[in-house]
């Protein structure tokens, strides 16, 4: 009997052992598991950081110097004289290198090339108009006769003679109007061949994901032009307006009589009728906030084709300041000047409260975290900087001015100035959180990226110039004489 219990005790230990290793093999090959899933993780962010993160293009400065005339500062510090005359004004930059500047000189385009020393090359004379294409590859110019030319940085021709206007450019083609024909034309000089797109062009082209050309005709019909198959598609008549998205193939459009439709890329879906006024649009997340009138007004949310929901009913007055941010919430600026906040519940909207009184509407911007303002303004035009994501506001500084407020090209950062008198003040950044000062006594600023910001201070407002200075954490002054600074878009992607 003892023996028997002794087997019996140690088959119970070897099964517990055998239990317990099972565990451990288990937890194992979990842990390898989710190390594995992290993994993959990682290297998705590092490839979407890498590849699908907005390109920020560390341009180089074109600025006017006095008795100099156009100077462009290279990445070596290297001062190139582009003029001796033009202004700053006709400088444009290409949208995704630092390699190459277009600007005027005695009433000529030319283009500068850093990858050629800084090589200057005249394009053509006599230009009133010009751009890059999007992969900056031509570059296209209308002369003041407006004929048509492209530039494939060999050179120059020719391609279109009379035209009214250049509507849209894409990597491969311009699409231009002439004599009220809306017509495409590829770029490249040698492939001669000029496709009409709408004999009766009306207004508001579109270009819609690299694909689609959506517009008004004369008859206030619909349209959408398919690129690729060389197709058109009424998709209503008697259209006032539509709403799109440049990445997206759908979007909303609104009839002469007040009836709203969401086109999903195949067919027209009725989101509502007795539509006084469009307030705002997320075409992405098909959101749209508008207003109906009935003696009074009522400001409605509606998520796709989905029953609306009241924000406020009621009012005496349309509402014309509306922003819906990231799927969780929509403010709004009343009569009042107050601003209000309505948390978004999947398709309904909960009650509107109030965030904050005597709102700026004009100085409104998106960041990342939420919406940046102005509150409390003066009749200098001076008020306090809060940026709000709730039914809250936090308070970033005060005495700042409206103008010239930027958010920087990942969203994170907010330049303004601050205690500006006459015609400067401090510069400053944050975070949202605790300011930083940048430098005192800046008249003018130009920000180029993140830690590398231009500037001017010391300002002689009789000469109307003064020193230019660079901010990269560190304070640098550049040069003297400097009167103005070309304005570079680097911006935020909201």
């Amino acid at each position: 009997m003892k023996k028997k219990n002794e087997t019996v005790a140690r088959e119970s230990k070897f099964r517990k052992f055998e239990l317990n290793s099972n565990n451990v093999r288990g937890l194992l090959t979990s842990m390898r598991l989710f190390i594995a899933i992290l993994t993959v993780l990682i290297i998705v962010l590092l490839i979407k950081n890498i590849f699908f993160k907005p390109k920020v293009v560390n341009y180089p400065l074109v600025y006017n110097k006095n008795e100099t005339g156009l100077v462009l500062l290279d990445k070596k510090d290297e001062k190139v004289t582009l003029s001796k005359e033009d202004s700053v004004s006709d400088v444009l930059y290409a949208n995704n290198t630092d390699k190459y500047v277009l600007f005027m000189k005695n009433s000529s385009l030319y283009l500068y090339k850093a990858n050629k020393k800084n090589e200057t090359v005249k394009v053509l004379n006599n230009v009133k108009k010009y751009y890059f294409s999007p992969d900056d590859k031509y570059i296209v110019s209308v002369d003041e006769d407006d004929n048509l030319y492209v530039y494939n940085f060999k050179k120059n021709e020719k391609i279109v003679s009379d035209i009214q206007e250049v509507k849209i450019i894409t990597e491969d083609e311009v699409v231009y109007l002439k004599d009220g024909v809306l017509n495409r034309r590829s770029l490249k000089q040698n492939k001669d061949s000029i496709k009409k797109i709408e004999k009766n062009f009306g207004k508001d082209l579109r270009l819609l994901n690299n694909k689609y050309l959506v517009y008004l005709d004369v008859n206030k019909s619909l349209k959408l032009y398919n690129i690729i198959e060389d197709s058109n598609v009424k998709i209503d008549e008697d259209v006032s307006t539509y709403y799109s998205d440049e990445n997206l193939e759908e979007f909303y459009y609104l009839t002469l009589n007040g009836t709203l439709y969401y086109y999903d890329g195949s067919k027209s879906n009725k989101v509502a009728n007795d539509i006084y006024d469009i307030a705002s649009v997320d075409v992405e997340n098909k959101e749209i906030v508008y207003s109906k009138f009935d003696k009074t007004y009522t400001l409605y949310f509606q998520k796709g084709t989905k029953e609306a929901s009241v924000i406020e009913k009621d009012l005496k007055n349309s509402i014309n300041y509306v922003y819906i941010f990231n799927k969780s919430a929509v403010y709004y600026i009343n009569k009042d000047n107050e601003l209000m906040f309505a948390r978004i519940n999947g398709t309904k909207v909960g009650k509107s409260r109030t965030v904050i009184s005597d709102v700026d509407a004009l100085s409104f911007q998106k960041a990342k975290k939420g919406y940046v303002f102005l509150a409390d303004a003066t009749k200098k035009g001076l008020g306090t900087l809060y940026i709000t994501n709730s039914y809250k506001a936090k308070k970033i500084d005060s005495d700042i001015i409206r103008t010239n407020i930027k958010i920087g090209n990942d969203g994170k950062n907010i330049y303004y100035y601050k205690n500006y008198t006459a015609n400067s003040g401090s510069l400053y950044y944050s975070k949202g959180g605790r300011p930083k000062l940048v430098d005192e006594d800046v008249a003018k600023y130009q920000y180029v990226k993140d830690k590398k910001i231009y500037y001017i201070k010391n300002y002689n407002k009789t000469n109307r110039y003064g020193d230019l200075y660079r901010y990269t954490g560190k304070i640098k002054k550049i040069d003297d004489k400097v009167s103005s600074m070309a304005n570079i878009n680097n911006e935020y992607k909201k």
